[in-house]
């Protein structure tokens, strides 16, 4: 009981805590630093799904190729483009002039909604429900912020001169009605463009040598153009004009996407002709037998036993379970599920050699895609903990204040974890949303993550914590819904959406119950403890 009275005590001493002693309260940023790490953990093994899960059930990567990529495009992506959305986690959820007189409050207050965060992203995906980071972050700032000051202190709504002219949560409601509905718009268009002059074609194969360069650009011409345009601050690009920007983009997309005709293309043939030849050998050889889905079959170890072989044991636990998510296969999933089946025999079927030829492509534009989700999700885990770390350095709350040269190794301990989450717990989400929801191929998911990215790109410059699963989500449906309503698994929809609603309430009522019992419950060694009659001071 103790010890319980000295950490409410030490909770209670933020409510008289001013601007001159915020410096007795580092141990919240350390507990942050930690809890952040967990959230990104939690976002990488919920959310990650969101950039690769396309490229792993259309067949194009293995998981093990997917968290290569993802550690660098996750890290670049937070580190070049994160800054703006931590901005708006930071400072456009709560009015921090209700902290004025009390900045340990607030900094104890982001500490809790970290904590509820990490844990629900955790839970969430044991229980393989693909969740909304950006819900759980802004529900928890919300729930945290009523509490400590009132829903007055809650920026709800507030008028902005950029679109949609609001900002605040209102803002945020209308990205999360929207960002489904634009992104399911642009890669159903981009999908019914494709399938009508590529993959419907009897020459298909060769129009395909002559979309790739296309392709290739507008996706290099969406991607430079936003981190050029008051992009990245890192490359000092956070102030270009927009006709600029635009030039570089266009020169630079339009540029590569010659020379790749002249020097990529050729090479992709030549290497979709020998992968076509290979499996039309197997294909050959295996008659038409099916072919039984290997599993991963793990030999048991002889693990060292009492205290001193606690470590490797821990350790060896580690490599298992970092093994079996990088080599666990989706082709079984497809066998055991009926209706997964189904949906896959219903889909239609295009050239095996055109869609072994637009994999390349597919790889490129979900790096693209992957680059996105670290600039927009990475500030759901550290937005947050960016708060506390400003507050504790200048003793104060201040709506201007900056991370300056902080804000690198934050956003970095984010990209991190988010990169270690997907290698650790990654694969269940990813399967669920790579394979259940509809039949994926490279050509498919070209459209759908190209859609993706345009959305979260400009939501992530324009400030808007868009959730990366209802823009991937939406650009999946949008794709799907060109097979009829037979192509589309209803059930992971609706689970996908129920999850959607109920994250933001758990989070919410979490981080509201733990803000309000380490702040403001009374401790035994007060003397009105026993009378009732405590009062806050």
């Amino acid at each position: 009981m103790a010890t319980s009275d000295a950490l409410v005590h030490a909770s209670r001493q933020l409510l008289s805590t001013g601007a001159e002693t915020t410096a007795k309260f580092e141990w919240i940023v350390v507990m942050g630093g930690f809890f952040a790490f967990m959230a990104a953990f939690g976002i990488g093994a919920n959310d990650v799904a969101n950039a690769f899960a396309t490229s792993v059930g259309s067949g194009a990567l293995t998981i093990k190729h997917a968290v290569m990529l993802a550690a660098v495009f996750e890290f670049c992506g937070a580190l070049f483009m994160g800054g703006h959305v931590v901005k708006t986690i930071r400072k456009g959820i709560a009015n921090q002039d209700c902290f004025n007189d009390d900045p340990g409050l607030l900094m104890y207050g982001c500490l809790c909604v970290i904590f509820s965060v990490a844990i629900w992203l955790v839970v969430a995906s044991f229980l393989e429900m693909p969740v909304s980071t950006t819900h759980s972050c802004v529900g928890g700032m919300i729930g945290m912020t009523m509490v400590a000051r009132g829903s007055s202190c809650v920026v709800w709504s507030a008028k902005s001169d950029t679109f949609p002219y609001i900002k605040g949560v209102a803002a945020i409601v209308v990205s999360w009605l929207l960002s489904p509905i634009v992104s399911g718009g642009f890669s159903f268009v981009f999908f019914l463009t494709l399938r009508a002059l590529v993959m419907r074609s009897q020459n298909s194969y060769a129009r395909a040598r002559l979309a790739f360069p296309v392709l290739l650009a507008c996706t290099l011409i969406i991607n430079i153009f936003f981190i050029v345009y008051k992009g990245a601050k890192f490359l000092e690009l956070d102030d270009t004009p927009l006709s600029t920007a635009f030039a570089a983009a266009f020169g630079v997309g339009c540029g590569a996407g010659v020379l790749s005709y002249f020097l990529v293309v050729p090479y992709i043939l030549r290497t979709t002709d020998a992968l076509y030849e290979q499996r039309q050998l197997e294909k050959a050889e295996r008659g038409t037998k099916k072919v039984e889905v290997e599993e991963v079959v793990r030999q048991p170890r002889e693990l060292p036993k009492g205290v001193f072989g606690a470590p490797k044991r821990v350790y060896y636990a580690l490599v298992d379970h970092l093994t079996y998510s990088l080599e666990h296969k989706a082709d079984s999933i497809v066998e055991e599920d009926a209706v997964v089946q189904a949906i896959h025999d219903n889909a239609e079927k295009f050239d095996e050699k055109t869609e072994l030829s637009m994999r390349y492509l597919q790889i490129l534009t979900a790096c693209c895609d992957s680059f996105a989700h670290g600039a927009n999700d990475v500030a759901n885990s550290i937005g947050p903990f960016a708060s506390m770390v400003v507050i504790f350095k200048t003793g104060k709350v201040n709506k201007k204040a900056e991370m300056g040269s902080d804000s690198y190794w934050i956003l970095g301990l984010g990209a991190a974890g988010i990169v270690v989450g997907l290698a650790l717990y990654g694969y269940k989400i990813l399967h669920a949303l790579g394979t259940k929801i509809c039949k994926l191929t490279p050509s498919r998911g070209i459209c759908i993550e190209l859609g993706a990215a345009c959305v979260i790109i400009m939501g992530s410059r324009l400030g808007w914590p868009l959730s990366t699963t209802h823009c991937q989500v939406g650009a999946t449906v949008g794709v799907a819904c060109l097979e009829g309503s037979k192509g589309i698994n209803w059930f992971i929809i609706g689970k996908t959406v129920v999850g959607w609603m109920i994250t933001l309430v758990i989070v919410g009522c979490s981080t509201a119950l733990l803000f309000a019992q380490g702040a403001f419950a009374p401790m035994q060694s007060y003397p009105c403890y026993k009378t009732g009659a405590c009062t806050i001071p």
